[in-house]
């Protein structure tokens, strides 16, 4: 009776040994970890966090290795354990990737948008300018041709608000900025050179 109990007990054992040792991939969490990490990619992570997209690529990357490693392993020694612990570290880095995402965006947004309004106010500005340039009593030889190339200069500046526009509606927010930044140094230079004409003819 107590060899047929050891026995039977010697059989739980090995039956529980391999179950535990014949480990599968958790691929439920895994298929999880990388919807998440897709979730932050399409949140604009590569863009607008980027410093976190790398940090929750290199949990992944931890996580696949780690996979890998067990996968090499007799079978009966595999062990899933680290794998899952990798996946909620993974996890977070992924979430957290996508938190910045979309806050960093909408900063982005708001910084294009700003820089929009500021060439608007640079354009409004070399208008003035322009107006009150046309209207100086003194207006020396070839003081028209003058002051139509620079009329054609601020057209063509203006007429680039456009593509900054496009930019925002496209969402290349940093793009937009960066355009947005250049064309008021532009207008701003413009201003400043019929600026110093009134003042060279003394308007």
């Amino acid at each position: 009776m107590r060899n047929t109990k050891l026995a039977v007990l010697g059989v739980a054992a090995l039956t529980l040994t391999l179950a535990t040792g014949c480990a599968k991939p958790p691929q439920v969490e895994i298929d999880g970890l990388k919807a998440s990490l897709q979730a932050a990619e399409q949140a604009g992570a590569t863009t607008y966090a980027a410093d976190e997209w790398n940090a929750a690529q290199q949990a992944m990357n931890a996580v696949t290795a780690e996979v890998d490693a067990q996968a090499n392993k007799f079978a009966l020694f595999r062990s899933y354990t680290k794998t899952k612990e990798l996946i909620a570290a993974a996890s977070q880095a992924a979430s957290a990737a996508t938190d910045a995402a979309v806050a960093n965006k909408e900063t982005a947004r708001n910084a294009a948008n700003e820089a929009l309004a500021m060439v608007q106010t640079s354009i409004d500005a070399a208008n003035t300018a322009m107006t009150e340039l046309a209207a100086c009593r003194r207006q020396p030889k070839d003081f028209k041709k003058d002051l139509e190339a620079m009329k054609g200069n601020l057209d063509g500046l203006a007429a680039q608000v456009g593509n900054i526009s496009s930019a925002i509606g496209s969402e290349d927010f940093f793009g937009a900025k960066a355009q947005a930044d250049s064309l008021k140094a532009s207008i701003d230079t413009l201003t400043a050179d019929m600026q110093a004409a009134k003042e060279k003819i003394k308007c």
